[in-house]
């Protein structure tokens, strides 16, 4: 099988070293043309009409849709285990989001869903990436970095075009979304001994399983879940004085009249 298209269960089976280390200078290189992606398009999505600006989400919603759906292809071409086919991530959920909120825009609760749940989850993926045992061109991790880019762009699109404006109440919104969205999870992945949204099992994510190794030995799962949520519910706060801060910086330089 060609390194482009070997699943990790194959790279761990045959014992192979091939990946890359986060922060690496192929990991910096990625996560620089990810910003610079989505600050230049933000600012074409800010130039165009509101005719440009549907099309453009929709294109992005629709790129999403079909790099998810080649995924599953190429996993049931290689029979990748089963469990692989089922899009319940949070960053799954995000990607049907985009799709969404493209064909019906305006839902400010989508909208807050984006600004404290699914960015955070998506920012994190391209950070701290659980593609690490792959090497650079292989599709799982080009597919990785590619779909959480467009996550991420799609939401700066509105953002800097202020169709967006993160608030404190949809902060509570995104976290209640979360919470009911990990409760199945966490059931479904204690039954099938899977890992979907990283709870259920120990993570390829290095800073999920530091985390993991010093509690569920110990505490177990339950306590490792709710430590995890914990931490997320840090996160969204400083996400909340990021965009509070942005905000600011945008009103003192709109022009005064």
């Amino acid at each position: 099988m060609s390194s482009f298209w070997q699943h990790r269960d194959d790279i761990y089976a045959q014992g192979l070293s091939v990946g890359f280390r986060v922060f690496s200078p192929g990991h910096l290189l990625w996560l620089a043309a990810i910003a610079l992606f989505c600050y230049l398009t933000g600012r074409l999505y800010r130039s165009r009409d509101t005719r440009g600006r549907d099309t453009m989400r929709k294109i992005c919603g629709l790129t999403i849709i079909f790099l998810e759906y080649a995924k599953i292809i190429v996993l049931g071409l290689f029979e990748v285990r089963m469990p692989e086919f089922v899009p319940l991530h949070l960053c799954s959920a995000a990607g049907l989001a985009v799709l969404i909120y493209a064909m019906w825009p305006g839902r400010n609760w989508l909208a807050q869903s984006f600004a404290y749940a699914f960015v955070p989850a998506a920012l994190l993926a391209v950070i701290f990436p659980s593609t690490t045992m792959y090497p650079w061109l292989n599709f799982y991790c080009l597919h990785t970095f590619v779909i959480h880019g467009l996550i991420l762009a799609f939401f700066v699109w509105l953002f800097m075009s202020g169709e967006v404006v993160p608030n404190y109440k949809g902060l509570w919104q995104a976290a209640l979304f979360m919470i009911l969205f990990a409760v199945p999870i966490y059931i479904l992945d204690g039954a099938f001994r899977v890992n979907y949204m990283f709870i259920g099992l120990r993570s390829d994510v290095s800073v999920l399983a530091t985390l993991w190794d010093a509690i569920v030995p110990r505490y177990g799962r339950l306590v490792f879940t709710a430590a995890f949520g914990a931490v997320m519910a840090l996160i969204l706060h400083v996400f909340y004085g990021l965009y509070f801060l942005l905000a600011k910086l945008r009103r003192s330089r709109a022009p005064q009249i």
